[in-house]
């Protein structure tokens, strides 16, 4: 199941009616923005270059690929040289995970077509089997790009600080507690992570650019 800009502020109506915690983040922060990344080889490529770095250092990353390459897909990917890439600021190893989606788009056209189609598990397991692709990024995916309704972002570091900050006083809290946590917002998981990823942004005021 999916959300919408049409829908989007239904659902959060329909969670913070139910859940104190979100009714207090919305009477503090109100409505989280709606993300949407769209669909697609770029939508995928920043998910990827956004790896275990900061909001900020991967947007200057895919400002400074856009600005060389001039559209960011799958064919530009494929013919700019490594070194062209490494120079925009991202490593080795993303370079080489970008190489191999700009192939496996090329090779398969419909790629993010049928994607969007699968449910849950079936485009999960389609994305994990790109190389390059772990459970954070694929789940981010699912939520910012294909917006999927009921999903928790593995390991997400602003995610399990927002949610140790505004649940548990600060405590730290593990990858698996977060997770457990989030659960009770089920079948709408993926609403109540935009309410405490928006309440991290303007805690830290660190815009977020989809």
């Amino acid at each position: 199941m999916t959300y919408s800009s049409h829908d989007f502020e239904s659902h959060c109506d329909t969670l913070r009616a139910s859940h104190a915690i979100i009714q207090r983040l919305h009477e503090r922060d109100g409505y989280p923005p709606f993300w949407n990344r769209g669909n697609g080889f770029e939508a995928l490529a920043k998910t990827i270059i956004e790896q275990q770095v900061s909001l900020s250092s991967a947007n200057a990353s895919v400002a400074r690929l856009r600005n060389t390459l001039g559209t960011i897909n799958a064919v530009t990917i494929d013919e700019a040289s490594d070194e062209v890439i490494k120079a925009c600021g991202i490593t080795r190893q993303k370079t080489r995970y970008l190489k191999l989606l700009a192939e496996t788009i090329i090779a398969e056209p419909d790629y993010f077509d049928t994607l969007a189609q699968l449910e849950d598990e079936a485009a999960r397991k389609k994305l994990l089997s790109l190389i390059g692709i772990g459970l954070w990024t694929a789940n981010v995916y699912m939520l910012d790009a294909l917006n999927r309704i009921n999903v928790y972002p593995d390991y997400d570091v602003a995610l399990i600080k927002s949610i140790a900050y505004e649940v548990f006083d600060h405590a730290p809290l593990s990858n698996q507690e977060a997770s457990e946590y989030i659960l009770q917002f089920a079948p709408r998981q993926s609403i109540a992570c935009c309410y405490f990823y928006n309440a991290y942004i303007l805690r830290k005021k660190a815009p977020f650019i989809p």
